[in-house]
């Protein structure tokens, strides 16, 4: 099935089932075949086969953008991976080992990154983003040691992971310590840069196993997001979360912040919530449009900005102020990173787009 797509919802069905829908574009969220499952080295198993050069790469389908210094790079399906040094004008393929969409990427410098995606996977680079190697896949996770909660009771333990579900995002806080999050509440953790994982999501007060689907550090606060309007929010780098209470029950995709503190939040139906106070109470900017924010970012002005489904883009006028909606010409989108000249990259099922600040600006409409 073609895993082409925007973000990855999960929808649960009838019987306790679970249905990997998509909000936008065609195909399954799972790529993984029983032979996987076994520990296959098929040539045909994407997480054995080399991600293909491809002509027009950056048409390809994407679906993660970030910076590393001045370096912009994004990321999607059969694991293409691209950067380009000259704010989004040029790009250059990376090489990678495997060929699985890939959902999400974190750098803790301008030369560390890793990234995560389908079957589980974890990437690592060194130099940039222009290689990377395999630190782990969904074949070792159900295999890697669970915390325990501390004062945790003797209930039921976290289920494992099924070989093929999803990683949906990534976060280093500096060279060693991480988190990738994904789907039925997965929550990993490494203290060494990725040379060893566990599985600690027993940390999340999240009994019913709900999707994770974004994490940030945002001031001096650690959130997450998934569905079912799930926010978590940690004081202590990640040891311990509690939930916070919004006023949507509807999945959230992503979150963004700046380093006042400001946190928003956004998802499905057109939703985004702000909030001032770490979490107590929150603020609706989400605007009137009905389809999924699905992307966002803070600019290096401390300004942030979403995009969504529907090629909206919603952004602060200034740090701390207003969004202003700008509805232009854009394609579905589903990520967007501050490119290190001022201009917005975003990408999505047609590949990279780069946005003018200023027609953003004068485009604007009052919501």
């Amino acid at each position: 099935m073609n895993g082409s797509f925007l973000r990855t919802a999960v929808r649960r069905g009838a019987g306790g089932c679970a249905l990997l829908a998509l909000i936008a574009g065609a195909g399954a969220a799972i790529q993984a075949t029983a032979g996987n499952a076994a520990g296959s080295l098929d040539p045909l198993d994407p997480l054995s086969r080399k991600a293909a050069v491809v002509p027009n790469a950056p048409a390809s389908v994407l679906i993660a953008a970030t910076r590393a210094d001045q370096r912009v790079i994004v990321a999607g399906e059969n694991g293409i991976v691209l950067f380009s040094d000259d704010a989004a004008a040029h790009w250059q393929q990376a090489a990678v080992p495997v060929s699985v969409t890939l959902t999400a990427m974190s750098f803790a410098d301008a030369e560390r990154g890793w990234a995560v995606g389908h079957s589980g996977v974890v990437l690592a680079t060194t130099d940039g983003g222009r290689t990377w190697t395999r630190q782990l896949d969904g074949r070792a996770i159900a295999g890697l040691p669970e915390e325990a909660a501390a004062g945790a009771d003797d209930g039921d333990p976290p289920p494992l992971p099924n070989a093929g579900d999803p990683l949906l995002d990534v976060l280093f806080l500096d060279a060693n310590e991480g988190f990738a999050i994904g789907a039925f509440g997965l929550f990993l953790h490494t203290a060494d840069g990725g040379a060893h994982w566990t599985r600690a999501s027993a940390r999340l007060p999240n009994p019913d196993g709900n999707h994770l689907y974004g994490i940030r550090l945002i001031g001096d606060r650690l959130y997450v997001v998934g569905e079912r309007g799930a926010v978590f929010v940690s004081s202590d780098r990640g040891a311990h979360f509690e939930a916070l209470k919004t006023p949507y029950e509807g999945s959230f995709f992503g979150l963004t912040g700046n380093a006042d503190g400001a946190v928003v939040v956004f998802g499905l139906q057109g939703r985004a919530f702000v909030s001032t106070d770490h979490g107590v109470h929150w603020n609706d900017v989400g605007g009137d449009g009905s389809s999924a924010w699905t992307g966002g970012a803070t600019l290096d002005d401390g300004r942030m900005v979403l995009v969504g489904q529907a090629g909206d883009v919603r952004l602060q006028q200034a740090a701390g102020g207003r969004f202003d909606g700008w509805t232009g010409k854009q394609p579905p989108l589903s990520a967007v990173a501050a490119g290190p000249d001022g201009r917005l990259v975003a990408v999505g099922p047609r590949g990279v787009h780069v946005i003018e600040m200023a027609a953003a600006t004068q485009g604007s409409e009052q919501p």
